[in-house]
């Protein structure tokens, strides 16, 4: 509606001039050196207009003939970049399918002249690791390195594949390489736990606990759980008896009291010659709580010499539990005192209580030791059937 009032307007504005300017045309004179130009305001005007129409046409013409050489020259670069769009979509598809060959073929090639050939580089060095090329692999890792801002992932990328590949050495080398702060990043954190774990290198896993905790890199249960794994391994590792007793009286209140942690104290007196020490230190705990399953199982290795005392001190602290565990246990020590009987009647409690495969070949092996073959095939059969 305002254009039209406008267009209407500016009509009603040139009746009204027209003929004023028609009557009163005006007189203009230009002289340029010995050139004179004679003429009237009006063809003045027009004049001005034409030629001003005529330098926009110029104009245009100029920007389309730039333009277009410009297109010419870029065509080869942008053939480029759309062959190197279809390798990339090959390559990733290939990914998607798990067909390593063609995926790092084609990535390869899709880097070339690709807008974010770091992404290909990468995608490639994946594609060689998994199939089973560590120096295309490492190659292809190279070349991303040289793309601006990707070292680092470069970086992480490399050790992760040095693990996968069980290159520990060279990890271990890339993971003190790295920043400091670089180091701190949960990824990084979860791949120093894997690589201290298949290292044996608890000292240093014991170091990195806080960073694992600050980060949250673990669930708060295996964070928990992380502290009582390092001192088995470091218990069961021990060189000699100073060394155990070192480390179990280096241990806190808490991981004194952990099950898992006593087991591998006592199987470590054990080893050095001190099982009586060991199985004390178990009956005791028995004193103050329920026996617990773990340290049922180890108390049979740990009374080789006093296997029936042992049973008649359980029977005394648990005459009326029906812990399955605890059965399990009475049959072991029975079968230390090589009282096959008493083992039998223990194993098929145990096996009535809960048919396993194991309780079964227990039971078979105790009957084999009485002579009863009849029933030794019976419990073989259950355990085949079980299997």
């Amino acid at each position: 509606m305002i254009r039209i009032l406008f267009y209407t307007l500016l009509v009603l504005a040139g009746l009204y001039a027209g003929p004023k300017l028609v009557a009163n045309q005006g007189y203009v004179l230009i002289a340029v050196g010995d050139y004179t130009i004679e003429t009237s305001v009006v063809k003045g005007v027009l004049m001005l207009l034409v030629l001003f129409g005529l330098l926009q046409l110029l104009e245009y013409l100029v920007v389309k003939l730039i333009g277009l050489t410009g297109f010419t020259l870029s065509s080869p670069q942008r053939w480029r970049r759309k062959r190197s769009r279809k390798h990339t979509l090959q390559g990733a598809l290939a990914l998607a399918q798990e067909d390593w060959a063609a995926a790092e073929k084609a990535m390869a090639r899709g880097a070339q002249a690709g807008e974010y050939p770091v992404i290909n580089y990468l995608a490639a060095a994946r594609a060689a690791h998994h199939g089973g090329d560590p120096e295309a692999c490492e190659r292809y890792l190279a070349e991303a390195q040289k793309q601006p801002g990707a070292e680092k992932a470069v970086q992480v990328t490399r050790l992760r594949y040095q693990l996968d590949d069980g290159q520990l050495a060279q990890a271990r080398q890339g993971l003190e390489a790295l920043d400091a702060k670089l180091r701190q990043q949960p990824q990084v954190l979860k791949l120093a736990l894997e690589l201290y774990r298949r290292q044996q290198d608890w000292d240093a896993l014991a170091r990195l606990m806080p960073a694992l905790s600050k980060h949250k890199v673990l669930t708060e249960a295996e964070l928990a759980a992380l502290p009582e794994e390092i001192e088995v391994v470091c218990l069961s590792q021990s060189p000699d008896r100073e060394a155990l007793e070192q480390r179990w009286q280096g241990l806190s209140r808490r991981l004194k009291r952990s099950e898992s942690v006593l087991v591998a104290y006592a199987n470590g007196l054990a080893r050095f010659g001190d099982a009586a020490a060991g199985r004390k230190l178990v009956l005791d705990r028995f004193d103050k709580e329920a026996p617990q399953p773990a340290l049922l199982a180890v108390l049979p290795a740990l009374s080789e010499d006093a296997a029936e005392a042992v049973s008649h001190i359980l029977q005394r602290k648990y005459p009326d539990s029906d812990l399955l565990e605890l059965k399990d246990c009475y049959a072991a020590l029975a079968e230390q005192d090589r009282a096959w009987r008493r083992a039998k009647e223990w194993r098929q409690k145990a096996v009535e209580q809960a048919p396993s495969a194991e309780r079964y070949r227990a039971l078979a092996r105790v009957q084999e030791q009485l002579g009863e073959r009849e029933g030794a095939l019976h419990s073989y059969r259950q355990l085949l059937s079980l299997s």
